[in-house]
Formats: C-alpha cells, structure tokens, sequence
C-alpha cells in the first residue's frame, strides 16, 4: 500500500478539530497518520476528533498511533474521540468501533468451562483418533 491510498481531510464538528481518513491504514502509512494526529491533538487544548468511518483497514500499527495520539491529548488535557460506522463487531473491528479509545481496553470476559469438561473433551477426542 502507497501514501496514495490513505486520504486525511480535516475540518470541524462542534468547534473541535477533525481528522477524517479514508483508505487503508497499515504499516506503509502509519508515520503519516502518527504525524496527521500530532497536528490534530498538538494544538489548542488538545483535543480533536478522529472519523475513521471511511477506512476499510486499520492494522496494530495505527492503533498504536491512535493510542499515542490520546496520550497525548490527555496529557495536554484534552481527549481524542473516534467516529466510526457501525458494522458487526467481530474480532479485527472491535477495537475501532468505540466511541472513545479509553474504552476499547474494555472486553467482556471470557467464559472458561469447567476442567472436569475439557479433560472429558480430550479423552474423548484421543479415542476417536488413535
């Protein structure tokens, strides 16, 4: 993927600064998005919005940027909000379909069955395979 493909446009929403990005965001651009979010967070402030409801791709190295990118604001006691649209959560985009990055640490624990389970489980899958 080349710098062409990503597209950043800014503009305003509610009086605070917005970064909206197209495209793909994957290892190829993440320098330039981690530059395009200084220049959002690194003003007045420091407060901006991301809509990242036009990327189609967003791999650990954008959202490494976008978590540099809060630390940021909040240091300089703003926030960073995330715009998104909605589609079915599924692993690879529930961690961009938050309204705001802090809560994408959130996760739904997971259920863990009963040993006593799994153990039977195993017993009975090494009957049917030796």
């Amino acid at each position: 993927m080349g710098d062409w493909d990503v597209v950043f446009n800014r503009s305003e929403l509610d009086g605070r600064p917005v970064l909206s990005v197209s495209g793909e965001i994957d290892l190829a651009i993440a320098g330039r998005f981690a530059e395009e979010l200084e220049n959002l967070v690194g003003g007045d402030g420091g407060s901006g919005v991301v809509d990242l409801s036009a990327v189609e791709f967003i791999d650990s190295s954008g959202i490494r940027e976008l978590l540099k990118a809060k630390s940021t604001a909040e240091t300089a006691g703003g926030d960073l909000l995330l715009l998104t649209r909605r589609r079915p959560a599924d692993a690879s985009s529930r961690s961009v379909e938050c309204g705001a990055i802090s809560q994408c640490s959130k996760r739904r624990p997971r259920r863990r069955r009963p040993a006593a389970k799994v153990n039977e489980w195993r017993s009975q899958e090494k009957r049917l395979f030796t």
